[in-house]
């Protein structure tokens, strides 16, 4: 391992703190068909780490803030489980969300292996992160990476020496020839306080940070409805994510609305975005590191709201949030990342129950990921991040992958039932499907 070191950027930091706080652990499962040994595992796992500058540091801390350092790293660990049952991935990707890393010189990953206990049933590879270094397209990078050497590994094929990759300098510093002038940032700072008046919050039963727990309830959107979707997107002037905001906001509603005394509600719904192509020089999807920004939409329901003018309401209000600039003044303006100290984002845990939106979606779009690699088949992929001491009320996490889309709904108990979760994962989807045959 190289001995560099690089202090963590503005982004980066607030997910150490979040993270030192039990928060936002970054959790991916891919489901396999075909036979994957732990040793082919162990090599190929070594030879990613090798590549990717981001999975071989540790965070240490300076007098002047913390650092990503190389020296002394160890190499991921691969935890090898023993498969009781089929549904015990899930359980422990649950519990992977709540297991902070150790803070020594462990990196900041680390992996678990079901393998299958017959030739053609299905393995597991649960791969956990600290969110201070990937993003979505970084995990689906390592995902690919990942496989692709078991392929070459498993065929025999010699490969080269790996070379480790450039390690970037913080997201900040790439975007700064990309940052908005400064009445584009008083614009978009204005837009901000305007509208982060308080939404409507699910919250079914008070508890402590301590006492809460990440759950995930998980769905499969199946190829044709899928394809629907895309076809009645583009038919609608709309996004599959507009979609996927509207299906949400609608469900989130009738729960509100089964007071018939409501006659419209504000519910908020928070979106990921990508910064990758802000960057000065763009940031490809080869690299791993953590290049995201986030924004948040209110928008006033009324009960007959229909589908589709909803879906375009949130593609129109997160375009012109884009346009103003507000998700890169959001992670480039230092002032704004003052407030967030262990001792606020601690007394934001108690508030509202830590929640601060309605809902959230982090939607990884389309990925052409190669879904045989040799004789291994890529058959489901999910993940999410740990809500319970920060987060929203519903968060959903979406990935589409051959003509499918993989869902993960989370949410927090006690604050929001497993029931009442169940039936909100189920609604969505039914809502989804009916506005595409509608």
């Amino acid at each position: 391992m190289n001995s560099l070191n690089r202090k963590l950027g503005l982004v980066e930091n607030l997910f150490k703190i979040l993270h030192d706080l039990g928060s936002m652990i970054d959790v991916n499962v891919a489901r396999l068909e075909g036979q994957l040994t732990p040793d082919i595992l162990q090599q190929a796992l070594n030879l990613v780490q090798k590549r990717h500058p981001m999975l071989q540091v540790h965070i240490v801390e300076s007098s002047d803030g913390a650092y990503f350092c190389f020296e002394g790293t160890s190499k991921i660990p691969l935890h090898i489980r023993n498969k009781q049952d089929e549904n015990q991935w899930l359980e422990i990707a649950e519990d992977e969300l709540h297991k902070k890393f150790s803070g020594s010189m462990e990196p900041l990953c680390r992996v678990t292996f079901l393998p299958s206990s017959t030739s053609n049933g299905t393995s597991e590879i649960i791969a956990t992160f600290h969110h201070a270094v990937t993003d979505g397209m970084s995990c689906m990078r390592f995902f690919d990476d990942l496989l692709s050497y078991c392929q070459q590994i498993t065929d025999g094929e010699d490969i080269d020496t790996v070379v480790t990759m450039e390690l970037l300098p913080p997201l900040e510093k790439m975007l700064a020839n990309n940052l908005p002038s400064h009445n584009q940032t008083e614009e978009a700072q204005e837009k901000s306080h305007r509208e982060n008046h308080s939404p409507k919050l699910i919250i079914e039963e008070e508890a402590s940070p301590s006492q809460r727990r990440t759950c995930l309830v998980t769905k499969i959107l199946r190829k044709d409805i899928t394809v629907l979707l895309k076809d009645r997107c583009k038919q609608e002037k709309t996004t599959v994510h507009g979609a996927l905001c509207a299906a949400m906001l609608l469900e989130t509603a009738k729960i509100v609305f089964r007071d018939g005394n409501i006659r419209n509600i504000n519910l908020s719904c928070g979106s990921n975005v990508s910064l990758r192509k802000f960057c000065q020089p763009e940031v490809m999807d080869k690299h791993i590191g953590c290049f995201i920004s986030g924004i948040e939409e209110i928008h006033c329901l009324e009960k007959d709201i229909q589908f589709w003018d909803l879906a375009r309401e949130c593609k129109l209000k997160i375009n012109q949030s884009i346009n103003s600039n507000l998700p890169l003044f959001q992670v480039s303006n230092a002032d704004n990342f003052r407030k967030f100290n262990k001792d606020f984002l601690n007394k934001a845990s108690a508030h509202n129950m830590g929640r601060s939106t309605t809902t959230h979606i982090s939607n990884r779009g389309q990925f052409n990921l190669s879904d045989k690699y040799g004789s291994l088949k890529l058959k489901e992929l999910y993940f999410a991040t740990g809500q319970h001491i920060v987060g929203t009320c519903f968060w959903l996490g979406v990935v589409t992958f051959h003509e499918h889309l993989f869902c993960t709904f989370a949410h927090v108990i006690p604050l929001v039932s497993v029931k009442t979760a169940e039936q909100f994962a189920d609604s969505v989807v039914v809502t989804i499907q009916k506005a595409c045959i509608s």
